[in-house]
């Protein structure tokens, strides 16, 4: 199965996957410019389908770093990352993303895109020395700046079963908590830097802490463990 119906695939358009080499699509960057709406009427798309390429087309835009001012364009051609994975026969390139604006879930979509994965697996993304980058979705959101994935960085991929993965837990609403104390408790999040949050000592207690802490960073409190 080659990226092209695996791309199509993922969109429930893998129907028209003969008609689009047809065309002479050869690439996902000739759907964005060389696929139209006259195409897609002389191919019978249905108004759902039509809906449906239009998503395609916003996924293959995200495979891709934006292409906005130059400072922006220059970071984009010296950002480069590498991975491997098991049996794979040489390191894989990855190239084209902006480190500050691109998430590791884009980086994601990119590898899986890249080594025609199907839905029904999923990416854990490792560093060479085999700390975990992907295990908490939200985390995922992040730049590759904020998760300090550098230039030259070389990663290590595993595709799994999605069944073999555990569910993200469910988002709690945030809570409103007492931002009052009278002590200051500097707390250090990975990755973030350190806060400060004030606390009542006599009363606050760990839960509370994590959650006046969450309050103060923007992230939610079921992601923040205490060590």
């Amino acid at each position: 199965m080659d990226k092209i119906f695996n791309l199509l695939a993922q969109h429930r358009l893998e129907a028209y996957y003969n008609t689009f080499l047809t065309l002479g699509v050869q690439d996902e960057r000739d759907f964005i410019d060389g696929v139209n709406g006259e195409d897609l009427d002389k191919m019978n798309f249905s108004h759902v389908e039509k809906n449906r390429f239009e998503k395609m087309k916003d996924f293959i835009q995200r495979l891709r770093a934006p292409q906005q001012a130059m400072p922006v364009q220059k970071s984009m051609e010296s950002f480069h990352l590498q991975y491997t994975y098991p049996h794979c026969p040489e390191p894989r390139d990855i190239r084209d993303m902006d480190p500050a604006q691109n998430t590791v879930e884009d980086l994601m979509l990119r590898i899986c895109h890249q080594e025609a994965i199907g839905n029904s697996r999923a990416l854990c993304l490792y560093t060479i020395e085999g700390m975990p980058l992907t295990d908490d979705p939200f985390f995922n959101t992040w730049s590759l700046k904020d998760r300090h994935i550098e230039n030259g960085s070389e990663l290590y991929a595993i595709f799994t079963p999605k069944e073999n993965l555990k569910q993200a837990p469910h988002m709690p609403q945030r809570e409103m908590t007492d931002i009052s104390g009278e002590e200051n408790v500097r707390c250090h999040i990975m990755l973030k830097g350190d806060y400060e949050v004030k606390v009542d000592l006599t009363s606050d207690t760990i839960r509370v802490l994590r959650q006046k802490l969450s309050n103060e960073s923007g992230i939610p409190a079921h992601v923040l463990l205490y060590k």
